[in-house]
């Protein structure tokens, strides 16, 4: 898929399918990307877009991703405000949280 494709995706999710992980994200400074509505390629090519969505729609902080890639269950992503946790912290978040 290309970025700009992704972009799109990305600029055209409904605010309103992305409230509870807003409110989550805002409370704890972390969530996993199961929380929201994307699929793993938004994550792995567009991080950078997605994270200046979220961003504009609400979430508080330094908004970053992490990743985490398992031989056994794939990947998995945490979305984390770096001004609370270290990109180390976010990853050992999501092991602890797989």
């Amino acid at each position: 898929m290309l970025l700009e494709q992704l972009t799109e995706i990305i600029e055209f999710t409904d605010s309103d399918s992305l409230a509870d992980a807003l409110e989550t994200f805002n409370q704890k400074g972390i969530i996993a990307h199961t929380a929201l509505p994307y699929l793993t390629v938004v994550f792995d090519n567009a991080p950078t877009q997605l994270c200046h969505k979220l961003k504009q729609i609400g979430f508080k902080g330094t908004v970053n991703i992490a990743h985490l890639n398992t031989d056994a269950r794939g990947h998995y992503y945490a979305v984390y405000d770096s001004v609370d946790y270290s990109h180390d912290e976010a990853q050992s978040w999501l092991e602890g949280n797989l």
